[in-house]
């Protein structure tokens, strides 16, 4: 139970690793000139910028060496992210944690590491601000302060970084949007305005004396309101028809079941609308989950295996794709749930995305769980 419960905890930090993961650092100078920094202040050959995932630790960030990818097995950062505050290791060679690893006992032959953790304001440590040495060292506590507040300084500006693509994200699609109605209002406006122009020309010549109102203009000129009553009807009748009026009670419906947790993904299988149910049975608020990918629901075994993005496939190639299993909520408990993803296509019959329907299976094991 222990060892479940902690496999959903470095779930969930895999999870947030991930998100970061594309962010451009190599083209922000703050992080080169931050890890420049924590080199020259701390007086060590070797500072890095690293983000750890499930089996790689990715060095965004480096000054003294060229490498942008190590195994997880190996990294020194795989425990200093367990740890709140600094972790340094004087001599690796006498440490019972790295003494036979291999950059210890074979080239480089690392001696010194000092690593402090990335926490996130979530409080999930995703990775490190880390010096290295090839002989034995030592940090002052100077030196260990400024290790520590630039490495709060590296969260700050990934955070920023983060929000500010999700931002960008946002005002393009309320763009796409934009031209949309603004295409939408200009054919509506131009349904209206000839029959509209008509009832102003009828009206002109008889203001200045060129026609007489008689039965067959009043004829015409009742034609031409007719004929706008109408074009307003239908822009209106389009914009809420009665199909559309059951859309929006059928939505109403879904948001409130509470039995089912009922979500929209996108074709990248990140979240774009839940329901009651989802709140009630994961445990998130919409504000926390819309946006992240929903992967973050599987155990690790799970993503290790691909679950996620073998389900999203399936459905793309066959429709729909099943699943049951254990499934992970916002505060690490588990409950065993029945799993229905199926793709949405447009009129190219193209994926555009996908609905996604869990229910809790077998209440007895959900108790006991």
């Amino acid at each position: 139970m222990v060892l479940a419960l902690l496999d959903d905890k470095e779930n969930k930090r895999i999870t947030e690793v991930r998100s970061y993961l594309d962010l451009d650092f190599d083209k922000k100078k703050e992080f080169q000139d931050i890890v420049d920094l924590a080199s020259k202040l701390c007086e060590k050959p070797v500072a890095l910028i690293t983000l750890l995932d499930t089996d790689k630790n990715w060095i965004k960030v480096r000054s003294g060496i060229d490498i942008e990818v190590m195994p997880r097995r190996t990294s020194f950062c795989q425990y200093a992210i367990k740890q709140d505050g600094l972790m340094v290791v004087n001599d690796a060679s006498q440490d019972e944690r790295f003494s036979n690893n291999e950059l210890v006992r074979e080239d480089p032959n690392v001696r010194f590491y000092a690593g402090a953790p990335l926490s996130l304001s979530n409080g999930q440590n995703v990775g490190t601000l880390c010096l290295f040495d090839i002989k034995p060292n030592q940090l002052d506590k100077t030196q260990e302060n400024v290790l520590m507040v630039l490495a709060r300084q590296v969260v700050y500006l990934m955070e920023l970084e983060l929000s500010k693509k999700i931002l960008m994200k946002q005002m393009e699609e309320i763009r796409v949007k934009n031209e949309s109605l603004v295409k939408i209002a200009f054919i509506q406006s131009h349904m209206i305005r000839q029959p509209l122009t008509s009832i102003m020309g009828l009206v002109n010549l008889v203001r200045h004396g060129y026609q007489e109102v008689d039965a067959d203009w009043i004829e015409m000129l009742g034609q031409a309101t007719d004929l706008l009553d109408q074009r307003i009807h239908e822009i209106v009748t389009e914009t809420l028809a009665e199909k559309d009026i059951k859309v929006l009670r059928f939505n109403k419906m879904i948001e409130e079941i509470e039995d089912y947790a009922i979500l929209l993904l996108d074709k990248e299988g990140n979240i774009e609308n839940w329901n009651k149910g989802a709140q009630i049975l994961k445990g998130y608020q919409a504000n926390e989950i819309i946006g992240k990918n929903f992967s973050v629901f599987y155990t690790l075994e799970d993503l290790a295996n691909d679950l996620p993005g073998r389900l999203i496939r399936q459905a793309v190639e066959k429709g729909s794709a099943k699943s049951q299993g254990w499934r992970i909520r916002k505060d690490g408990s588990r409950f065993w749930g029945s799993v229905l993803i199926t793709a949405i296509h447009n009129q190219a019959d193209e994926v555009i995305g996908f609905t996604k329907v869990t229910g809790l299976l077998d209440q007895e094991r959900n108790n006991q769980k």
